[in-house]
């Protein structure tokens, strides 16, 4: 299965999602730029309308830049398991994805979304969960830097900053509860955790 898909906006998602993907796919996405003076980016993130599940280390999902599809110098990405990047940021106005299964078990398979960027950015990476950013340009040097509500500590780079791949220097830190269980309880009682 090809599907050729345009900006500047819209959502991909594996055959049959939610339900698990049939044994030995074989599905490729081309993301074209609607507008030659942008990119396309594309989105995977942990959020309840964004999922990412694949047999780790049997099947794969590979993004790359341009618009030959598997040439393998152009690869940004070969992505399994439910580990992916915030966001995935093309150099040119064309991005591919191929999907390969195996012969046995499938997962739950992804949905993502992918949106046009102005060209030498990198993107919105988003706010983590009971935490704040400081910064809200996207452009190549531009630095954000992420802070956490006082009963949450910060996981992962204070500052991620956009480089000249498009690309941030990290991914997007998460915000984690710092109090034992004991003090889960009370904190999650009292509201602030």
């Amino acid at each position: 299965m090809c599907v050729n898909l345009r900006g500047p906006k819209g959502v991909i998602t594996s055959p049959n999602y939610p339900v698990q993907y049939e044994n030995n796919a074989h599905c490729v996405w081309v993301i074209t730029a609607m507008d030659s003076e942008k990119v396309s980016s594309f989105s995977l993130l942990f959020i309840f309308s964004h999922f990412f599940d694949l047999e780790r280390g049997y099947d794969t999902l590979t993004v790359g830049d341009g618009g030959k599809i598997g040439d393998t110098r152009r690869v940004l990405y070969v992505l399994t398991g439910s580990s992916v990047p915030d966001l995935i940021v093309s150099l040119s106005n064309q991005m591919w994805l191929h999907l390969q299964s195996d012969d046995t078990i499938g997962s739950a398979g992804f949905k993502a979304v992918y949106e046009e960027i102005e060209r030498g950015g990198c993107g919105d990476p988003g706010v983590p969960a009971f935490g704040r950013r400081s910064g809200d340009r996207f452009q190549h040097g531009d630095a954000l830097t992420f802070f956490c509500q006082s009963a949450f500590e910060l996981v992962g780079e204070r500052t991620i900053t956009c480089q000249h791949n498009n690309q941030w220097s990290g991914n997007k830190p998460s915000c984690i509860c710092k109090y034992t269980y004991f003090y889960i309880f009370i904190q999650t009682y009292l509201g602030l955790c």
